[in-house]
């Protein structure tokens, strides 16, 4: 909805932006989160592995949307994981 009322509506569009933001913020902490665990490169950039998450995610509801299998949905988020950053270790 906010992709298709959103280019006409600047109101839509706004709540559609402030609403991404609080979701994107949230997934950058859990990837700082991650980071401090040690299970993502600390030299990695949250904010865009924030975003490249949030494109797996709204990409997978497309995907789901239009039928593909649970199993589908969860060979593409474990490749998306498998794709982070990890550690280096010495």
């Amino acid at each position: 909805m906010a992709l298709e009322i959103g280019a006409s509506d600047p109101e839509v569009k706004r709540l559609a932006n402030d609403c991404f933001s609080v979701v994107r913020t949230a997934v950058a902490e859990c990837v700082r989160a991650a980071q401090r665990n040690g299970d993502i490169d600390p030299d990695a950039d949250p904010d865009d592995l924030a975003y490249l998450l949030l494109t797996v995610i709204r990409g997978s509801d497309v995907v789901g949307a239009y039928g593909h299998s649970p199993d589908r949905l969860t060979s593409i988020a474990e490749s998306a994981f498998a794709l982070l950053p990890r550690p280096r270790h010495s």
